[in-house]
């Protein structure tokens, strides 16, 4: 789709674009093909080459051009359509109803806006919001015939996606048949997200290190990834899940819409898809009656966010009732009734710097990739890890690349993968060392093993670690003997081993 040159010209635009605050006339084109790249990078590749934060101030500045010159619109602009995932591996499937995206929002002023905008289409009306998680992963569409489900698609371009079936069928959480006809409804499309549990992910992630096999980069990519594989027994193996969230049409035997008739309201159709036995965020959900009841939810939540089991990336808010929905109606883009509140970035590039060697208690030696700091989630990141030189590789990293960074939940921070379209010919090959950092023994690497280990019982480094663990909160639990000043002690020679921790006299230290 584009060649070498114009993806490092593209590249080129979009840090131009990130940098400056203006669009105008004679570039508003260019920032046009430089958002359909990174869709077409994101959505059909699956390999982005930005931060989800930078794409939307990207696409929110393209759009508020239009807005102010409503003629430079163009049917083909990026505002007029949503991306597309379709890979041509599994044959089309058009949804009943488009599968639209949502607006975003990044502060508590856009919601008051959008809710200034939302009463203004609904004059003088009590207006009651749906306010829930939003889910971090693979959207999905299940189509319902005479309570039983007959098919699984993708998102796609929001009108066709990709009959992905089988591999719903061995989802556990999607009930291969639901009563619909309870509710007196012959066909129904529910809409919702593929995703996995936050530490079944780390438990997979340890085990392919163990087996040697390439760490998935996050839950979400995990779960996209997922649906596409050809081989349904290997995805149920991944312990996929399905949260459903959405009752997107339902009919009778005649063919007609349902809506506003025997369900009104989205918090009265999840509560029936719950009962139906779908995994729904009935729980999740708060019906809120004004707007400062919806920022107050959506501040809980950011705050416990980390100890949520599915990552969530921030609030969806919806008009609740289906009747006052249709009346604020639709944009080309996204529904009028309904926004995303994002959460802080958890998504970052920045430049990797250069590589640190740690050696840890066993000797197994980890690199650490020295990055310029960056803030993401809150959190400035200057150090990730890199767990081996398995991983190194499979990265493709050399020292001065850009990276994608992201901090996801409760996860220590990690490079996703490197920007190698920005390359400029400068950047250095990462060498691992062959011998210790700390006592220059020369490392192993068991056979079977991804690790280099240094097996000098004697070093430094090593000596200085079994210390800390052993007198660290999951061992001794020695209080007031952490990590820094272990280290200080070990440097001034009081500290040698775990033994001299017995030997030390400790009246003069409490002075430090």
């Amino acid at each position: 789709m584009h060649t070498s040159e114009k993806q490092q010209r593209l590249q080129q635009l979009t840090r131009q674009f990130l940098q400056v605050n203006s669009v105008d006339f004679g570039n508003v084109e260019d920032l046009r093909e430089v958002l359909r790249y990174h869709e077409w990078r994101y959505y059909v590749l699956n390999e982005p080459l930005i931060s989800d934060f930078e794409y939307d101030h990207l696409f929110k500045r393209l759009q508020a051009f239009e807005q102010t010159n409503p003629l430079m619109v163009t049917p083909d602009s990026p505002t007029q359509r949503v991306g597309s995932d379709l890979t041509k591996v599994f044959p089309p499937a058009v949804h009943t109803t488009p599968m639209m995206s949502l607006d975003n929002s990044y502060s508590e002023q856009d919601l008051l806006d959008w809710d200034r905008r939302v009463r203004g289409f609904l004059p003088g009306e009590a207006v009651a919001y749906s306010v829930e998680p939003k889910f971090d992963g693979s959207s999905i569409a299940l189509v319902y015939e005479a309570d039983r489900m007959v098919r699984g698609a993708t998102r796609g371009d929001g009108t066709t996606g990709e009959d992905v079936t089988p591999n719903v069928r061995v989802i556990n959480s999607v009930p291969l048949r639901a009563f619909f006809s309870a509710l007196g409804i012959h066909k129904a499309e529910v809409r919702g997200e593929i995703m996995i549990n936050k530490e079944r992910f780390r438990r997979q992630n340890e085990q392919r290190m163990e087996e040697g096999l390439p760490v998935l980069a996050n839950p979400r990519n995990a779960a996209a990834g997922s649906m596409r594989m050809q081989d349904a027994i290997e995805v149920a193996r991944r312990g996929l899940g399905a949260y459903i969230y959405q009752l997107g049409y339902a009919a009778g035997k005649d063919g007609k819409t349902l809506f506003g008739k025997s369900i009104t309201s989205h918090h009265a159709a999840i509560d029936a898809l719950s009962g139906l036995g779908f995994k729904t965020p009935k729980d999740e959900i708060k019906l809120c009656t004004t707007i400062d009841e919806v920022l107050a939810y959506c501040r809980e939540w950011e705050a416990k966010r980390d100890s949520y089991p599915y990552e969530i990336d921030g609030m969806v808010i919806k008009v609740d009732l289906f009747d006052q929905q249709e009346r604020c109606g639709r944009t080309s883009h996204h529904p009028r009734w309904a926004i995303a509140f994002k959460f802080k970035a958890r998504q970052a590039t920045t430049r990797l710097v250069g590589i640190e060697y740690q050696v840890g208690r066993t000797g197994a030696v980890t690199p650490v990739a020295k990055l310029e700091p960056v803030g993401i989630g809150g959190v400035t990141v200057s150090s990730v890890s890199l767990f081996n030189e398995d991983v190194v590789r499979e990265k493709d990293l050399m020292i001065g690349d850009r990276v994608l960074v992201e901090r996801a939940g409760d996860v220590i921070p990690y490079i996703v993968k490197s920007v190698a379209e920005e390359r400029s010919g400068s950047e250095v090959p990462i060498a691992f060392p062959r011998h210790c950092p700390s006592c220059s023994s020369e490392l192993v690497r068991p056979e079977g093993e991804a690790v280099w280990r240094c097996v000098n019982i004697a070093c430094p480094a090593q000596a200085v670690e079994r210390i800390i663990h052993f007198v660290s909160k999951g061992a001794m639990d020695v209080d007031g003997l952490g990590d820094k000043l272990v280290r200080r002690l070990f440097d001034e020679g009081v500290l040698t081993d775990v033994a001299s921790l017995y030997k030390v006299d400790w009246e003069p230290i409490k002075a430090w």
